[in-house]
């Protein structure tokens, strides 16, 4: 198993205020570790941003979006050999920002 967690800064996507596109980002991040998901990605709406949660079998992608602040701090467990930075790539390249592991 391994185990990656970053905030990625700077963001102006718009994507970061838009629960249905993070959850859409969760389950592609989740693809490109090719963890296949328990079901559906859970979002949470609070007053400081969207709160994305994506369970697998033997891993996770988790996003906690905080749009005031252009900021998303992701956390990713892979279950296989497959390097949990694929999915910070994803998710940073469809936040339009460099990933920083």
């Amino acid at each position: 198993m391994q185990h990656a967690l970053t905030e990625l800064t700077g963001i102006t996507a718009p994507t970061l205020a838009d629960e249905q596109a993070l959850a859409a980002l969760a389950i592609a991040a989740a693809g490109a570790l090719g963890l296949t998901p328990h079901g559906p990605p859970t979002t949470r709406t609070g007053p400081q941003g969207i709160a994305v949660g994506l369970l697998g079998h033997g891993g996770h992608v988790i996003l906690h979006a905080r749009p005031a602040s252009g900021s998303c701090l992701v956390d990713v467990v892979t279950p296989n050999t497959t390097p949990p930075s694929r999915a910070l790539d994803v998710v940073a390249r469809r936040l339009g920002v460099a990933a920083t592991p």
